[in-house]
């Protein structure tokens, strides 16, 4: 396809993603439960199938996982099948950082280090971009995660900025939530996700806390203080909604994820006790495909970890 940005490779085996059969989700979350390591993928490089600081995570509706791999700026793709396809290259991208896709796979990135936001299509083909080292007026300090609500709407967390920042699937911007008040006053947040009720999430990185908001944009609740016990946080960064409604945060300065119920409480931290075969360093995003599997982008040891429910079967 000549109007194809993507690269393309195939590893059989070394980087085959199975797709596993697991039970449907019940409607009431469970309010303990462990995950265990079913797959790790990945590992520092710059060939198709390594990463160099991988960050956002982004799993669409066909159980691709797209990772943003900073150092080596660029996007990858990995397909259950084993596929892997690069988007970058050729000064496309600076230091993503941050990754979304729709269900009909557009592909949205953030880019730190060029304080931008760009939109792909679905073979890799060039839609718009918001912001750059190239605008009279910057857009974005410093972004590090995007998502999408139900409505296709863009929220970008603008790190550098101390806000998220929402835009239209077009590009139009549509509003701004960076507080202050005493309850809602954003530092340097790097996490962002809108739940099914338009809810916003934010990790509220520099204190150590999520705060949820309204679709208005007023604060809510908090999830999570500082600390390192179970349901306490340090540095959360990327942030997950899983099959149940639960909050997965990447709680990196613990060098864990957790999941929380929308209401604050902690259902699982993994790992739940350190251990140096599942030790992570780092974690810098989380996303959970349709299956429910959970993925955790293992940042300073350049790999995702694939997670599953402890009673899944291998």
């Amino acid at each position: 396809m000549s109007d194809s940005r993507f690269h393309y490779l195939e590893i059989r085996g070394s980087v085959r993603r199975p797709t596993v059969v697991t039970e449907e989700p019940t409607a009431e979350p469970v309010e303990r439960v462990s995950f265990r390591v079913a797959e790790t993928i990945g590992a520092f490089g710059a060939e198709l199938g390594q990463f160099n600081s991988p960050t956002g995570i982004a799993v669409d509706s066909e159980s691709s996982l797209y990772v943003a791999d900073a150092q080596n700026h660029r996007i990858q793709k990995i397909t259950p099948y084993g596929e892997v396809y690069g988007l970058g290259g050729d000064g496309l991208l600076h230091c993503p950082r941050g990754v979304a896709v729709d269900h009909t796979g557009y592909i949205y990135i953030v880019e730190q280090g060029a304080h931008r936001l760009q939109k792909f299509g679905p073979r890799g083909q060039w839609m718009f971009a918001i912001g750059g080292p190239e605008v009279e007026h910057p857009r974005f300090a410093s972004p590090t995660a995007v998502c999408l609500d139900k409505f296709h709407q863009i929220y970008v967390a603008d790190t550098d900025s101390n806000r998220v920042t929402c835009y239209s699937a077009t590009g139009r911007w549509q509003i701004d939530f960076h507080g202050p008040t005493s309850a809602f006053s954003l530092g340097r947040p790097q996490g962002v996700v809108v739940d099914s009720l338009a809810r916003i999430y934010v990790s509220d990185t520099l204190h150590n806390r999520v705060l949820r908001l309204t679709p208005e944009g007023r604060y809510d609740a908090t999830i999570g203080r500082p600390g390192p016990r179970a349901g306490e946080l340090s540095e959360p960064r990327g942030l997950a909604l899983d099959l149940d409604g639960g909050l997965w945060v990447a709680d990196a300065g613990n060098d864990r994820v957790q999941k929380f119920t929308p209401e604050g409480e902690v259902v699982c931290c993994f790992p739940e006790t350190p251990s140096a075969k599942i030790d992570l360093a780092g974690p810098s995003s989380v996303g959970v495909d349709p299956k429910g599997s959970v993925y955790v982008s293992d940042t300073l040891r350049h790999r995702i970890l694939r997670l599953v429910p402890a009673g899944t079967p291998e």
